[in-house]
């Protein structure tokens, strides 16, 4: 029986009753299911797709960080070591870089007891020295070469030639930043963070000649470490961390004191590559013309004025 008019009726709290024909169901019937498959496509439209691929780096985007840390950090070490300072003896560690493949290694004089000697008291020796390279926790067995208490930087030789060359830096192939350059260290966290490489990054605040040719940086590597080196953008070592501090006499001629002497310092300076590989060469130098482990070193005779950029032997521990 056909049916001409159907009620649907419903109620929905206070609404009146609705009532709706055949042909009116219809109509909202077809609307509904477009409505339904508009909305499919748009649910198919946002939902997630494959990953678009990564777009090749541009000069613009500066350098890859990563990179840098993956060519660069294999260089830095880890040096613990004895200093025994008069009855004192105390284990210490600190960070280097091998600049020769054979297993030669500089670091801060710093951090092995030389500001002792800047402020006129007896050096510190080091001995028992194990030099950490990448994931090694015992350590290869090294010598203490020489110091520049100068310039602030010590020597290490691996006692026995590596089985392999090396990842070193090459400060022969060292270049000039000018002001306003980005500088980039990697350098090594602690034990408790497993001294996993990490990054820092600055700018060259300054370029000076005197006391000598140094290039200071800005306040982005002031927590940086001493005696490793620093890159520009391009990966290029431009010099390493150091602490050149004026004696005594020179600080007495400055009106203000030490910290009138260093201001505009953050923390650290930079030694140009090309002062880095002359130095490494009179430390070799003095290294070969040491007396030999097994004699007794000989006390050195006090000087009015010492000799500036003098690189001292290693004292061998008794």
């Amino acid at each position: 029986m056909a049916i001409g008019r159907i009620n649907f009726t419903a109620r929905f709290g206070h609404f009146p009753r609705i009532f709706m024909t055949a042909s009116s169901f219809r109509s909202f019937a077809a609307a509904a299911l477009a409505l339904s498959a508009g909305m499919a496509c748009v649910c198919a439209a946002a939902a997630p797709s494959a990953p678009a691929p990564v777009p090749a780096r541009s000069p613009a985007d500066g350098p890859d960080l990563q990179k840098m840390l993956d060519d660069r950090g294999p260089a830095i070490v880890s040096i613990k070591f004895i200093l025994k300072g008069g009855e004192q003896e105390k284990e210490e560690e600190a960070t280097g870089v091998v600049i020769d493949p054979s297993g030669l290694i500089l670091a801060s004089n710093l951090e092995f007891g030389g500001q002792y000697a800047r402020m006129g008291g007896p050096t510190p020796i080091p001995s028992e020295i194990k030099v950490l390279i990448g994931d090694d926790t015992q350590g290869l067995e090294a010598k203490f070469l020489a110091r520049d208490t100068e310039l602030g930087l010590a020597w290490m030789q691996l006692k026995d030639a590596p089985a392999k060359p090396l990842n070193s830096v090459d400060f022969a192939k060292g270049v000039n930043a000018k002001v306003g350059d980005g500088l980039y260290v990697v350098s090594l966290m602690g034990k408790f963070f497993d001294r996993v490489p990490a990054m820092s990054e600055g700018r060259v605040s300054a370029l000076v000649k005197k006391p000598r040719e140094l290039v200071i940086p800005s306040f982005g590597l002031a927590s940086t470490e001493l005696g490793i080196p620093v890159f520009n953008e391009k990966g290029e070592v431009i010099g390493v961390t150091t602490l050149i501090l004026p004696d005594e006499e020179e600080v007495a001629g400055i009106p203000g004191g030490m910290r009138a002497a260093l201001r505009g310092v953050t923390r650290s300076m930079i030694l140009p590559a090309a002062e880095v590989v002359a130095a490494t060469k009179r430390a070799k130098e003095t290294a070969a013309n040491a007396p030999a482990a097994t004699e007794e070193p000989k006390a050195e005779e006090p000087k009015a004025e010492e000799k500036k950029d003098e690189v001292k032997p290693a004292e061998q521990p008794k």
